[in-house]
Parts: structure tokens; C-alpha cells; sequence
């Protein structure tokens, strides 16, 4: 069999994917909002209006099959600690799903996914105190990769099908992209 070229190809594609996350992703020390939007894109906006089929491998074991989830929004995050406000997009998450339960709309489930190659990367509430929402981990960047990622965070909005509706890259969508997602006309 031949499968060894392909698995270092695969491995080689992910490792840059996740490189390139990182160079233009920023870093938790800049505050500089030009260095992302001036950063390139992953093509992703593009593919709005398709259904997005992945599986993402998950915090602790297991996998997530998006499709299992078909019936209900779906905010996919993929992150990592360079990504600037990483946690207090985490918390802005939650807030979205409890106004929604107040709300007795229909509740997204949130899966956000650490491209952390380290667990100490980890935010600390993930790891002590778990959030009231799916937790991916992938550590070698096989999701990054797929999708083709070039900035972190991004944040991709499915609707109730699994349909892209939105994709937000470098920054975690505002209260009305939000609200646009959740309610729309």
C-alpha cells in the first residue's frame, strides 16, 4: 500500500494551515484591528448557502457529527489563544443561549473548537468549569486545514439545515449578526 505520502501530505497541509492561523491570526498582545482585516481569506464566505458537513473531534473523546445537529442553529467557533477575545466571546455565547431559552426561541447549540496544540491553551472554564456548550480540540489542525482557515478565530453560522449562512473571520460576530442569525427575516 501507499498510503504513507498521503498521510505526510495531509499532515503537511494541516501544519501549514495551522501555521498560517497563527501568522495571520494576530496575537493576544495587538490590538490593532488592521492587521485583521488586511489579512487574507479562507474562501469560506464563498461557500454560504451550502451545507456544511464536518465532524469535529472533541474536547476529552469522541466526535461531533454536524449533521446530528440538523434541527437547530449551529455557531461553529474554531479558535485558538492567539485568538483576541477568545473568552469573552466564550461568555457572549452563553449569554446568546440563556436570552434564547428566556426567549423560549430556538436555542442554538454552540461547538466551539480549540486549535490549541497544547492543553494549557485551553481558557481555564473549559477545562475546570465546562460551558454549557460542545467542546471540540484540535490540536494537529485536521479542521483548519479542511477549511482552509487563515485567520483566527472564525466563526461560521449554520442555520437549523446545516446551511452556511454567515462567516466572520478575525473577529467573533457582533450582537446583530447575531441577532440576524438567530431571527431572520
Amino acid at each position: 500500500m501507499r498510503r504513507e505520502p498521503i498521510v505526510v501530505a495531509v499532515m503537511a497541509v494541516a501544519a501549514s494551515s495551522v501555521l498560517a492561523c497563527r501568522l495571520f491570526g494576530g496575537s493576544s498582545t495587538s490590538a490593532d484591528p488592521t492587521l485583521v482585516s488586511s489579512a487574507p481569506r479562507s474562501g469560506l464566505d464563498e461557500r454560504t448557502g451550502e451545507i456544511l458537513d464536518l465532524v469535529v473531534p472533541l474536547w476529552g473523546g469522541g466526535v461531533q457529527d454536524l449533521a446530528d445537529l440538523r434541527g437547530r442553529p449551529v455557531l461553529l467557533e474554531l479558535a485558538d489563544a492567539t485568538s483576541l477575545q477568545r473568552e469573552s466571546a466564550q461568555a457572549r455565547y452563553r449569554a446568546l443561549v440563556d436570552m434564547q431559552v428566556d426567549r423560549q426561541g430556538e436555542v442554538p447549540i454552540v461547538v466551539s473548537v480549540a486549535l490549541d496544540a497544547d492543553v494549557a491553551g485551553l481558557p481555564p472554564a473549559w477545562t475546570d468549569d465546562r460551558p454549557p456548550f460542545i467542546l471540540g480540540w484540535d490540536p494537529q489542525g485536521a479542521l483548519a486545514a479542511r477549511l482552509q482557515l487563515v485567520v483566527l478565530p472564525t466563526v461560521i453560522l449554520l442555520d437549523a439545515a446545516g446551511t452556511i449562512v454567515a462567516v466572520h473571520e478575525g473577529s467573533p460576530p457582533d450582537d446583530q449578526a447575531l441577532q440576524r442569525w438567530l431571527l431572520p427575516d
